[in-house]
């Protein structure tokens, strides 16, 4: 596993399947995935952490394009460096 991201914000139809096929052309492997909905005074919030493992030289552009592709949808993406 190289990166731990998580995306949240309201709920997105097809964000799961949005992000493999980003992943899947950057050639990453996703290496463990948890979705959650958690209860909050306004609302809800959906929050999506996603392990991955990305090849070094791919990198760059696969974090873009995932930031890309949440702020697109209105969503938060946070990532975190995991060299393990």
């Amino acid at each position: 596993m190289t990166h731990r991201i998580t995306i949240s914000g309201g709920d997105q139809l097809g964000l799961v399947a949005r992000l493999a096929e980003v992943f899947r052309q950057y050639d990453a492997n996703i290496v463990r995935l948890e979705a959650r909905k958690l209860s909050d005074q306004e609302g809800s919030l959906y929050v999506t952490r996603f392990a991955v493992f990305i090849p070094q030289q791919r990198e760059s552009l696969c974090l873009a394009t995932v930031s890309n592709t949440a702020g697109a949808l209105g969503l938060s993406c946070e990532v975190e460096e995991s060299r393990l």
